[in-house]
């Protein structure tokens, strides 16, 4: 594959994400898993700094063309396909590039979504121009990582996404667990007012998973409810314990979970 070094690959896996509202499925986030030649797997973000930074839009474009040609394999036409892309790569020809990535593969554009990860562009107006040739193509726009690195408030004003994503873990950690949990559903709420969607993510058990519930979130992700996998098949059982836990908020609330 180009940008890799010989010898190397990349497989793709597929993290669900849920509406809280709905208590549905509403898309996969895409997530490159980098192998050597000894089969030893490799972060995506370490795999990504040990390349030179002129190489990171070509691994880019490769990896998600990777991704959408496995995801249409397996599309089962239930939710959106997230990408991740790395700001350094997001360019209004990088755009046009994955206007034709979509269509080689019959994916309609509302059904993709672009997410900017969290660190610096070598110029934020170029990247504004991006997101608005993903408007107009119809792609949908997030911002992973909210509060790390470059993901910040000053970014989403100026590029207005349509959806948020913050990281559970990550807040627990710059704030500790009672003060997180205490801040989530102010920062959620400052969020909406800026008229986007917020998803948390990193969810790894029922605690984690209720707070991101009262604290107003759209959109939950983590391995409490689905790890990253192969298929596109719904889980009956993740929908399940979202249908609980909401349950559990409108009568008791995280206490009875702590």
């Amino acid at each position: 594959m180009a940008g890799l070094p010989p010898a190397w690959h990349v497989t793709s896996s597929f993290q669900p994400l849920y509406s809280v509202h709905s208590a549905s499925l509403v898309g996969f986030e895409a997530l490159a898993r980098p192998v050597s030649a000894s089969g030893e797997p490799v972060g995506p973000a370490e795999f990504l700094a040990s390349r030179a930074e002129s190489g990171i839009p070509r691994i880019d474009r490769e990896w998600r063309r990777t991704h959408l040609a496995r995801f249409a394999a397996v599309d089962e036409g239930v939710g959106a396909l997230h990408l991740n892309v790395h700001p350094k790569a997001l360019s209004a020809e990088s755009i046009d590039e994955l206007r034709e990535d979509i269509a080689l593969h019959g994916i309609v554009p509302p059904r993709v979504c672009l997410e900017i990860l969290e660190g610096p562009a070598p110029d934020e107006g170029r990247l504004a121009r991006a997101v608005a040739a993903c408007r107009a193509l119809g792609v949908k726009v997030a911002i992973d990582g909210f509060g790390m690195a470059n993901a910040n408030v000053d970014r989403v004003a100026r590029l207005v996404p349509d959806l948020v994503k913050v990281s559970r873990p990550a807040l627990d950690a710059a704030a500790g667990l009672e003060q997180a949990r205490r801040l989530l559903p102010s920062l959620v709420g400052l969020l909406h007012e800026t008229g986007v969607q917020v998803a948390v993510t990193g969810l790894a058990d029922a605690p984690a998973a209720l707070c991101a519930i009262e604290s107003g979130a759209d959109i939950v992700q983590g391995f409490y409810f689905g790890g990253p996998r192969s298929g596109l098949t719904p889980d009956p059982m993740a929908t399940e314990l979202l249908c609980r836990l909401k349950r559990l908020h409108a009568t008791s609330g995280a206490d009875s979970l702590v």
